[in-house]
């Protein structure tokens, strides 16, 4: 019989090899669960990754608000600025000293800090309310930071390399800036802002022609600025009205060490100009060479605030920047405030922002914005008690020894100041004096507009306005505009001559501007004795009387009735805009008659080739009023009208307008 009992050893032998296959197979899972794990683990890590980067990307990518503008291209853009040895630095031609107006005085402009942040708070408020997050309106992070690599890659070692640094590391932000306040009616209206904020660079053209036509024997009584002057224009539609010039000055030619010791309150005319005293104490002559330079600078941009009627206007080595303030009723006395971003701005402190280049810079602009431009008038009666100093920046810094320029403490610009508190800058003490006194007030202003160091009788800029004469009396009745005609005109006649001599406000100044155009056959009468035309715009303003068919004068009397005006209130005429090789257009307008004709301005220098369209205009006298504009005359002004873009305007040539003048100004 078979023996049929199990074999165990067999069985204990295939459940050991079925428990090591399940421990392997339960290994294995486990480590496959292990690595799946791993797997996912390392997935949701990069996943992780992926959304900070993707973040991290976002965020410096996205528009920034105001506030971080100011933090990120004060990092970006002005701490990373180097500047070029001056031995590797070029060096143009050094053009001779040249008569430039001089300020009497020097003094610090104390209230500057505080007026500066109470308008960087007041901008702060309209783009970075609270609470809520802030809009986020302004260039990225990446774009400054590549910026930053591109203008930094080079030390500054020209002006034009300066220039170009000024327009993309501060002036493109602070229009980007006045973009979106102008997009707030509030702040628009607040900061008188018009359309805008324009940056651009132009030429006196016709001081630039003088200086190939005009003879040299006969110099100009005073320096014309050079060709190239950078100007801040606010926008009104298709015009613009100038704010202020910039003076830019290479940091290798005048570093901030060099401001620092140089800028200082003192009697400028008569410490850097007048006296004789040589010094030989070597740090007395350091610190000389540094004032000499720096007064040097500031004075080259002093006499373009004379000549272009500014209150305010700054100088900039790209590093740091000197605010300059002419007050209207001081013009002798210049006020300076040193801003120098890299030693003020403690990145920890929000309100330090403040004191970056961007903010003081966007700050005086909008200080701008409340003074209007200066009137010819006001030129002309403080010319002559303001000094002539004959002086050059480059030709001072030539005559300064290379040593005695090293030895100048070039490398101490990161060299703190006394600590300034987010209201003061890197020169702020207290002035024992007190300010200049306040001016009159027409008017109470908004709170938010007391931060003007302008007259309180604020006026928001057109492209006409001009300030009105400090010595003028208020009128005792309103004055008439052209368009207001009474019934008789002999009444009329005697209330304009009763308003010549009270016309320096802005009423007598839009009857100026808004006068229309005589026609040519009104002034073919005139100068020929003939009849009045009907059709003039201004014919009732003509007539002696109600039904009287003659002109009143004639063509020679309205010629010198014009001189007469002018000679008297240079403002009583019009700039017309825009200017050719030879001349620029103004619209005269006589007072008395009302008659309205061009003018064609011209300068000293030019005149000789000017005048003798005069003598072209005799001779096609019978073309006149058909082929050509009837001439009138010509008129020598006894008083200078700086005009901006041109020049000095001395001569004019009085005519009707023609059909290219209709088009453009009727």
């Amino acid at each position: 019989m078979a023996d049929n009992s199990p074999d165990y050893k067999a069985l204990f032998l295939q459940a050991e090899q079925r428990r090591k296959q399940a421990e392997d197979e339960g290994r294995r899972e486990k480590e496959r669960r292990k690595q799946e794990e791993e797997w996912r683990k390392q997935a949701e890590e990069r996943q992780k990754q992926a959304e900070v980067e993707g973040s991290r990307e976002k965020e410096r990518t996205r528009p920034t608000t105001f506030t971080e503008l100011m933090r990120l291209s004060h990092n970006s853009l002005s701490r990373p600025l180097r500047v070029e040895t001056p031995s590797r630095s070029t060096s143009g031609k050094i053009p001779l000293p040249s008569r430039k107006h001089c300020p009497i005085r020097l003094e610090r402009w104390d209230e500057c800090p505080v007026q500066l942040s109470e308008l960087y708070r007041s901008v702060q408020s309209y783009l970075q309310p609270t609470p809520g997050e802030a809009p986020r309106l302004f260039t990225s992070l990446h774009e400054l930071e590549g910026l930053g690599r591109r203008l930094n890659r080079n030390p500054i070692s020209s002006e034009q390399e300066l220039e170009a640094y000024e327009r993309f590391a501060v002036e493109e932000h602070i229009n980007d800036i006045i973009t979106e306040l102008c997009k707030i009616p509030a702040a628009r209206e607040e900061f008188g802002l018009g359309d805008g904020i324009q940056f651009s660079n132009h030429t006196n053209s016709l001081n630039k022609s003088d200086a190939i036509e005009a003879d040299a024997s006969q110099p100009s009584s005073v320096h014309h600025p050079r060709p190239d002057q950078f100007c801040i224009h606010r926008v009104d539609g298709r015009t613009t009205t100038l704010l202020t010039t910039v003076e830019y000055k290479p940091p290798h030619k005048l570093p901030v060490a060099t401001l620092r010791t140089g800028l200082r309150p003192m009697d400028l005319w008569k410490e850097m100009v007048k006296s004789n005293k040589i010094t030989t104490d070597k740090d007395a002559k350091l610190r000389y060479n540094a004032e000499r330079l720096v007064c040097s600078a500031i004075v080259q941009e002093y006499h373009v605030m004379i000549q272009e009627g500014l209150e305010f206007s700054y100088v900039t080595n790209g590093i740091a920047r000197v605010l300059l303030r002419v007050p209207q009723n001081d013009p002798g006395t210049l006020y300076y405030f040193l801003c120098d971003p890299n030693n003020e701005v403690n990145m920890e402190m929000e309100a330090h922002l403040a004191n970056t280049s961007i903010a003081r810079t966007l700050c005086l602009c909008l200080m701008a914005f409340h003074s209007p431009v200066r009137g010819q008038e006001w030129r002309n009666s403080v010319r002559p008690d303001i000094p002539i100093w004959k002086t050059s920046f480059d030709h001072t810094r030539s005559h300064i020894p290379e040593d005695e320029f090293r030895q100048l403490p070039l490398n101490s610009d990161s060299t703190a100041p006394e600590f300034p508190s987010p209201d003061s800058g890197s020169a702020y003490e207290p002035s024992s004096s007190p300010p200049d006194p306040p001016e009159s007030t027409a008017r109470q202003v908004s709170a938010r507009s007391r931060f003007s160091c302008a007259p309180s009788e604020v006026r928001h800029r057109s492209p006409s306005s001009q300030s009105p004469d400090p010595d003028s009396k208020p009128a005792t009745h309103r004055k008439r505009t052209f368009s207001q005609v009474p019934s008789s005109p002999s009444a009329q006649r005697v209330a304009r001559q009763r308003d010549t001599n009270n016309d320096k406000g802005p009423d007598s100044q839009s009857r100026y501007r808004d006068a229309q155009f005589c026609t040519q056959r009104c002034l073919l009468g005139l100068q020929s004795g003939g009849l009045l035309d009907d059709c003039c715009p201004n014919v009732m303003f003509h007539r002696r009387s109600k039904d009287d068919p003659q002109h009143p004068i004639t063509s020679e009397e309205l010629v010198r009735l014009l001189k007469a005006q002018l000679d008297e209130n240079i403002d009583r005429c019009t700039p017309l805009g825009g200017c050719g090789a030879y001349g620029a257009p103004f619209k005269l307008t006589c007072v008395v008659y009302g008659y309205t004709v061009i003018g064609k301005g011209t300068t000293s220098g030019l005149w000789k080739e000017v005048s003798r369209e005069a003598e072209v205009y005799r001779i096609l006298r019978k073309a006149q009023g058909s082929a050509v504009p009837v001439f009138l005359g010509t008129i020598d002004l006894a008083k200078i009208y700086f005009l901006h873009g041109a020049g000095e305007i001395r001569h004019l040539l009085v005519m009707g307008w023609g059909e290219k003048i209709q088009h453009r100004w009727s």
